[in-house]
């Protein structure tokens, strides 16, 4: 086992043969194993709820970062932010914005 950065590292011919094992101490520890293949870095094993949580947390990042740049645009600029229940609305025939063209709604 080698030691890089604080994070695991394993050699992929090690992996392989022992593959049961690292993947029961990865469910367990709940920290991801590099695999080197010729000393570089090739693959991460990660346990299925710290791969999630990843996922997670790169979605509320990105809907976070979308909300600031709307955010941002509205304050620099002409721009209004809409609330979503008068731009989705039952009835299309009273809709405000079914009249209004890409251009105006999006950039």
């Amino acid at each position: 086992m080698y030691k890089v950065l604080n994070v695991r590292t394993e050699s992929i011919t090690k992996v392989r043969a022992n593959f049961n094992k690292v993947i029961k101490e990865v469910r367990e520890t709940h920290e991801p194993i590099y695999i080197l293949s010729n000393n570089e870095p090739s693959a991460v094993i990660l346990d299925v709820q710290s791969y999630k949580e990843i996922i997670e947390r790169n979605q509320q990042l990105e809907s976070e970062l979308l909300y600031a740049h709307t955010s941002q645009r509205v304050k620099n600029g002409n721009s209004i932010l809409i609330p979503a229940k008068e731009v989705v609305n039952t009835d299309l025939t009273d809709n405000p914005y079914a009249n209004r063209s890409d251009e105006e709604l999006f950039d």
